[in-house]
């Protein structure tokens, strides 16, 4: 209702379509104005001047024109004394799309007041229709509306509309409202004696829409938040969350933004929750020692910042943490949730949350950013949150982390080039090995071409490693030593070899797709690094014991673009399809176990193959996976997909299959979404989330959706392991969606 009654202050603005100044220097035949930007056209089939009182009148088909108004009536009558304007029969006003209709009208033109009566209108960009029995300019920015209506719907019969006794509405300012009734057609169905809203047209303080649910894991839940603007590039809300199975559970955001380059947002909820303990405990979601118990103070921290420094340095802060392992998949909805913070920081930074609800440990960074033409250094901080009270004390920490690339560029402008990499980490943590570690990698290449048909680029390079421990917490059978330098050096060296073919073919027509243009690119690359004793190295990542590599990959990759003469002149490229695949084959013929106590020879990899599908319309299609040619299976299969038609019907399937050496399924599920129109403007959605390996179904949902042109009306059912819901959603055009309320089974 918030929505609608701001919409009335918009509604009200047509009224200051007519308060242009007139000139009155006007002939018999027209009156201008002798400022140009104001300049206003008087046409009629008869005039007469009346100079004793000082009133020009323009009778049959009257208009006043300007540059983007015009004013039509029966009859116009300009006072030059008192500087009004009377408007009389068919009166009609119409800026753009914008009109406003009334029977009379009259303008003070200097004061910019006035008063219409038995007016109607309409507001293009929010398609608001609105009348009413006398609607009054009282000042530059304050209205006044005696018994009015308004809706969004097209039609002498509105399906819905608001009808207010008495309205004052000053703009930037607030609205007061008496005796407001809303109707579903004909019917009334909600009444308020007396409202209070925000008119601004910028940001303001208010109230906004609450939220309610009922469920079997929260309870009655309703979530009321206040928006504060507390001044222009800076905005907090609080928000008064209750449930009652659980408690009150208030959360507060901040945000501001100083510039495009340098913005935050920062939020943070906190719950004594209420529930029994032996309830908590059967509701936790993961099973770990270190991660089961009874929660009580649950709180969630989060935020991201942009912002730029001197030097042209610009920086990115994400903070995320979490008081238990439990909280983001409890509390899986409403403004607190993890989905609406995702989905607001995607929308403000184009970057959501790092981790998703089930990650026990959660990141937060810091990174410093400065860019040269070939060169870029990072400078970032790596917070890991383990909810894992077992392993917290153990959770290795990057701080900092310093990160120099340089791409490639030639040696002293000769054949050769070089790029390079390098990294220096400092790993902290409360118990366990810590210390510095810093990698080198600088590598030469040599681009060749043996004409339009060979590439050829030998590389070579080394990696540096060096170590610095600060404390030791190894076996007592380890090389490594506490507080000394330990170093590591790899020879790196290999060779590139790719070529392509290309071949167009005609599509047989001269119009929309005419060509096809298809790219094979063959490629093999050899990579070889000798073995070498790392045992007295500490072990922080997997970067710490390289091992060595005697490598051949060889891979096929198709490139398929498609000519599109759209119309004479206009040409477009499309890039529909790829197609990928790709082998290795390791010359140091690794040891793989099979089975337990079984070990074998593989040298050959699985077989990667991707296919890409982006036409220009009604498919999207990424499929990959994995054949051994060992076990003559498929160890992987992922599809995501979505197709469409012009019906406005969709289709979104994500299935993955996963399989070990021993081919145990390891992970198989599908995740559907479908959305099929039944009738216009009525549609049916259908979600299902199942895992094949545990014959378990983990969400599906079936809602009946009804789109009208200024309302709708969406009601379903869900199902979930932990909760059932029945839900029925309203929305009204120009108005907004009115609170989900879920029953709960």
């Amino acid at each position: 209702m918030r929505k609608a009654l701001i919409s009335i202050g918009l509604l009200l603005l047509l009224a200051a379509l007519i308060t242009t100044s007139l000139p009155w220097d006007a002939t018999a035949e027209e009156v201008a104005s002798k400022e140009e930007a104001s300049s206003w056209r008087l046409r009629a089939d008869y005039f007469s001047y009346d100079e004793r009182q000082g009133i020009y009148t323009a009778e049959g088909r009257a208009s006043l024109h300007s540059k983007d108004q015009l004013i039509s009536a029966d009859r116009i009558r300009l006072d030059g004394v008192s500087r009004q304007a009377i408007l009389e029969g068919n009166v009609r006003i119409e800026q753009g799309e914008n009109w406003l209709e009334s029977e009379r009208a009259i303008i003070d033109l200097e004061e910019e007041t006035g008063t219409i009566e038995h007016g109607r209108g309409f507001l293009a960009k929010n398609h608001f229709y609105f009348s009413g029995e006398l609607v009054e300019k009282l000042g530059p920015e304050t209205y006044h509306a005696v018994r009015g209506t308004f809706t969004t719907c097209d039609g002498d019969e509105p399906s819905w509309h608001f009808r207010t006794g008495d309205l004052r509405v000053t703009l930037e300012g607030y609205g007061f409202s008496k005796d407001t009734l809303f109707f579903m057609g004909p019917m009334p169905v909600f009444y308020s004696p007396y409202l209070v809203f925000p008119a601004k047209r910028k940001r303001q303080s208010g109230l906004l829409l609450p939220r309610f649910s009922i469920g079997n894991l929260l309870g009655f839940d309703v979530d009321l938040p206040f928006f504060w603007a507390t001044s222009r590039s800076t905005d907090a809300t609080f928000y008064g969350h209750y449930m009652s199975k659980r408690g009150p559970m208030p959360g507060a955001e901040f945000r501001y933004a100083a510039s495009e380059e340098s913005k935050g947002v920062l939020r943070f909820d906190y719950l004594r929750d209420q529930e029994d303990d032996a309830e908590l405990l059967s509701q936790n979601f993961e099973s770990a020692p270190g991660l089961t118990g009874v929660f009580k103070d649950r709180w969630w921290l989060r935020s991201k910042q942009n912002f730029t420094l001197p030097h042209e340095i610009n920086g990115k802060m994400d903070l995320d943490f979490v008081s238990d392992p439990d909280y983001l998949r409890t509390f899986e909805t409403g403004y607190s949730s993890w989905k609406e913070s995702d989905r607001n920081f995607l929308k403000t930074f184009d970057r959501g949350l790092k981790n998703d609800q089930s990650i026990t440990t959660r990141e937060s960074t810091l990174l410093l950013n400065k860019t040269w033409t070939a060169h870029t250094l990072d400078g970032e901080l790596h917070y890991f949150q383990n909810l894992d009270d077992d392993l917290n004390e153990f959770q290795l920490q990057q701080l900092p982390l310093i990160n120099y690339t340089a791409s490639r560029q030639p040696i002293f402008k000769g054949p050769f080039f070089w790029e390079a990499g390098g990294e220096y980490v400092y790993y902290w943590r409360e118990e366990g090995t810590r210390g510095q570690r810093l990698n080198l990698n600088p590598q030469v290449i040599l681009p060749l071409r043996w004409g339009p048909y060979l590439q050829v680029e030998p590389f070579v390079g080394v990696l540096g490693t060096v170590y610095a421990t600060d404390r030791f917490d190894e076996p007592a059978d380890s090389s490594v030593k506490e507080k000394t330098w330990q170093s590591r050096e790899l020879f790196e060296a290999g060779v590139d070899l790719s070529t392509e073919f290309v071949r167009i073919f005609r599509m047989g027509s001269d119009e929309g797709w005419t060509k096809t243009r298809h790219s094979l690119r063959p490629k093999v690359v050899y990579e070889y690094r000798p073995k070498v004793d790392q045992d007295q190295n500490p072990f922080y990542d997997t970067t710490d014991r390289i091992s060595e590599l005697s490598r051949i990959t060889y891979s096929l990759t198709n490139f398929f673009n498609a000519r599109l003469d759209e119309a004479p002149g206009e040409v477009a490229y499309q890039d529909f399809a790829r197609l990928e695949f790709s082998q290795s084959y390791d010359f140091t013929e690794p040891e793989v176990i099979v089975l337990p106590g079984v070990v074998e020879d593989r040298p050959f990899s699985n077989i990667f193959t991707q296919l890409d599908l982006t036409p220009r319309r009604y498919v999207n299609l990424t499929y990959k996976n994995e054949y051994s040619v060992y076990d003559l299976e498929f160890k992987r299969h992922d599809v995501f997909g979505t197709f469409w038609d012009k019906r406005g019907d969709k289709l979104v399937v994500d299935y993955n299959l996963q399989r070990d050496l021993a081919g145990e399924t390891l992970l198989s599920e599908i995740n559907g979404e479908l959305t099929v129109q039944l009738l216009n403007g009525v549609s049916f959605f259908y979600q299902n989330n199942y895992r094949f390996d545990q014959n378990k179904n983990f969400k599906t949902v079936y809602q009946l959706n009804i789109k009208r042109q200024c309302w709708g009306i969406s009601i379903g059912f869900s199902n979930e392991p932990d909760d059932n819901k029945f839900f029925v959603g309203f929305s009204l055009l120009g108005v907004g969606e009115l609170p989900e309320v879920a029953a709960g089974f």
